[in-house]
């Protein structure tokens, strides 16, 4: 029996193949197909089968039914910004992969605002005001999250801060993402909203002290609220980020007080091939090395050539990895942050969503919804 054809619209597999920055090549390869078969799709020559159809749906990330759309939808224009991968410079252009991740953190946040708006909740998130002063926004962000410096410097290690800090992001209402791509992929980027802002963090590749400085970084772009053109970073803006950031974790007080009294003996001043003094003063403040080193720099207390001895690879290391069991629920809760998760399990709960839906929107079963929902429940 010859194979069911599908009639798609052209127009929409080119746009999808344009959307996710795929040529004809590579998705005749990605496919195993002649190029000359995608090719013929394209011009509406010849229609793919259903399974063939599933295949391009799966590689462009994208539902099926999307293909036999009439015209592509209309572009929601969102302020994004991006953190380039360490070592990048200048232009560049992003991957299959960060597309792909950034058009399913646009979706998580129109359905938690969707959300929002069936249960009535949809309250403007007023985010603290920005100034040209990194140091004056970063203790007005301190107060508004009911961030204390003496509590960080207790934490147990530089991932606990990065919890903390999430937590204290999400209780304000944003929607704080983990994300798991290649080290030659951004950092992380943020996704401008007017009431569930979007901030997302590349854990693969990153030692742990660095994915709080990437959320800072990040929360700094939507306090700009600056329309960042991925391909060409503003430089201004991304040393203006890294400043609130590094400001954030290392108040020029408590710094100055620490590099003093423990390793300048009465002077501030560290040497540019001192990486102990950047040891201790990361492990104190559970910052990362090369957050430790900007800071220094931009307090005069340390050259640039600290900052490049940092950046070496193998420099900084993680000490020691969660032993607790990495089921579907607790890996899930990790990805997509409370935020989202009450959202859509607050939705269900209030009929709007089926549970088919509610699975869906959350990649679990039926059991590990529950579990989900349990585990939620115990964090607050």
């Amino acid at each position: 029996m010859p194979a069911v054809k599908m009639s798609i619209n052209p127009t929409m597999l080119a746009w999808a193949m344009e959307q996710a920055g795929v040529s004809e090549d590579q998705l005749a390869n990605d496919l195993h197909l002649a190029p000359e078969v995608v090719g013929a799709w394209l011009s509406g020559d010849a229609q793919p089968s259903t399974g063939q159809l599933r295949a391009v749906a799966k590689e462009l990330s994208r539902p099926t039914s999307l293909f036999f759309l009439p015209r592509p939808p209309v572009p929601t224009v969102t302020p994004t910004a991006f953190r380039s991968p360490i070592g990048s410079t200048g232009e560049r252009t992003l991957s299959r992969n960060e597309l792909d991740e950034i058009r399913k953190a646009s979706r998580r946040q129109k359905i938690v605002y969707w959300a929002q708006q069936q249960l009535q909740l949809d309250d403007r998130l007023i985010l603290p005001p920005y100034y040209s002063d990194a140091e004056e926004v970063a203790r007005t962000v301190r107060k508004w999250l009911g961030w204390h410096v003496d509590d960080q410097v207790k934490a147990t290690s530089k991932s606990a801060v990065t919890k903390t800090l999430r937590a204290a992001l999400e209780d304000r209402g944003l929607i704080v993402l983990q994300l798991s791509m290649g080290d030659d992929h951004c950092r992380g980027f943020s996704i401008a909203h007017r009431s569930v802002p979007v901030i997302a963090y590349n854990t693969k590749g990153h030692v742990a002290a660095a994915r709080s400085f990437t959320i800072l970084h990040e929360l700094g772009h939507l306090i700009k609220n600056e329309q960042a053109v991925c391909e060409k970073p503003n430089d201004a803006t991304e040393r203006w980020c890294d400043e609130f950031a590094s400001a954030f974790l290392l108040p020029r007080r408590h710094l100055e007080s620490y590099v003093r009294l423990r390793i300048g003996k009465g002077r501030t001043r560290i040497e540019d091939d001192d990486l102990d003094a950047i040891r201790l003063i990361s492990n104190r403040f559970k910052a990362s090395y090369q957050c430790v080193a900007l800071r220094l720099i931009k307090l005069g207390w340390a050259n640039w050539k600290l900052y490049e001895l940092v950046r070496k690879p193998g420099t900084e290391v993680d000490q020691g990895f969660s032993r607790e069991a990495q089921t579907t629920p607790i890996i899930r809760l990790r990805e997509y942050g409370s935020t989202y998760a009450r959202a859509v399990l607050t939705a269900r709960q209030r009929g709007l969503l089926s549970e088919t839906d509610t699975r869906k929107y959350l990649d679990v079963n039926g059991d590990q919804l529950r579990s989900l929902e349990r585990r939620l429940e115990n964090v607050g």
